[in-house]
């Protein structure tokens, strides 16, 4: 694979899955009851690259009044697809009243390079993640502590859940790779423009950068939510400069 590929690769990997942490972020806003004890919710998106038709995909959350479950896909489309066919999931279950982390699985699937799954199953008695890790034929098990760290489906559904947007916040992750830390600092409130109108928003800087080691920063962005009590997300921006991820 030559490098240019490799780059292509983890950039829309990183980008995908930074689309679908910030977009579970406000995933239950405005959920519908499906029956007395449950709730379901599909939240749909695309992502565009310079402007350009790049992927989609759909997030839908259940919950009940024990756990919430998260399945997050994407696919590429358009421009990426043309040069890299790229699908990937996320599936997270996660307490739905204290928001422990139960387990997480991420699963990718390209034309470039091998498949890839994460499976994290989490342990609080004893504060131990045991990881099952495979790319092709590899594989590699073994179990760490991970206090105060969670998977990045919880992670973002935690910071959903603080009602006050103008204080930062942050949250550390950990997706059986990398531990992490998703700075959000709110900006202020502006009026966005989209294809569907003139929005009320509120805009939010994103940094996420690695635990421990350097310290490097792994990823910059942007959000725009509504200002309003659903806080839909509206446009993600995110770097390199030039990606944008839209509903």
């Amino acid at each position: 694979m030559t490098n240019s590929k490799k780059s292509l690769r983890n950039f829309a990997t990183k980008a995908f899955g930074l689309t679908i942490l910030v977009m579970a972020f406000y995933c239950f806003s405005n959920t519908r009851d499906a029956c007395s004890s449950e709730r379901i919710e599909l939240l749909r998106y695309e992502v565009t690259w310079n402007g350009q038709k790049a992927g989609h995909g759909d997030i839908t959350s259940v919950r009940n009044s024990k756990q919430i479950n998260v399945t997050a896909q994407a696919v590429s489309d358009g421009v990426l697809k043309s040069i890299i066919e790229l699908w990937s999931r996320i599936q997270a279950t996660f307490h739905a009243k204290t928001f422990q982390p139960q387990t997480y699985r991420f699963h990718l699937k390209s034309n470039l390079g091998r498949p890839e799954i994460v499976d994290l199953l989490f342990d609080h008695n004893t504060n131990l993640v045991q990881v099952n890790k495979q790319r092709g034929d590899e594989r590699e098990n073994h179990a760490e502590r991970f206090q105060g760290i969670c998977d990045p489906i919880t992670a973002a559904y935690r910071l959903r859940y603080q009602k006050d947007l103008s204080k930062p916040m942050y949250v550390d992750i950990y997706d059986g790779k990398d531990k992490s830390r998703l700075f959000v600092n709110p900006i202020g409130n502006e009026y966005l423009t989209l294809k569907t109108g003139v929005h009320p928003a509120i805009s939010i800087n994103l940094k996420l950068v690695r635990l421990g080691g350097d310290g490097r920063e792994l990823a910059t962005g942007k959000l725009w939510v509504s200002n309003d009590q659903y806080r839909i997300p509206l446009l993600l921006t995110s770097s390199p400069s030039g990606r944008h991820y839209s509903l």
